[in-house]
């Protein structure tokens, strides 16, 4: 038994430790075929197209929040003052 045992310690020695996806991973192989390839400098372009498009759509819709609390104040303002006029009070 002590000797299978040595048997097999001895063939795991000699097992390659690297696997396939290991030796893919180390060396450039081009894919043949297909058009997976495209210009560094169109993705770049569009990534900072994208990131414009997002900025100017958050301020836009900063924007006509900022409107429409605007809206709310001025309402409020104005039916605070009509309960003050209608109390006696009158602005301070």
């Amino acid at each position: 038994m002590n000797s299978l045992h040595s048997l097999f310690a001895h063939a795991a020695l000699q097992q390659p430790t690297g696997t396939i996806t290991d030796d893919r991973a180390q060396a450039f192989r081009p894919v043949e075929g297909g058009n997976e390839l495209q210009s560094g400098e169109k993705l770049l372009v569009e990534a900072y197209a994208a990131i414009w498009i997002i900025i100017f759509a958050l301020v836009f819709l900063s924007w006509r929040r900022q409107k429409q609390i605007d809206r709310r104040i001025d309402a409020l303002e104005a039916a605070l003052q009509r309960a003050r006029a209608g109390s006696g009070q009158g602005t301070t």
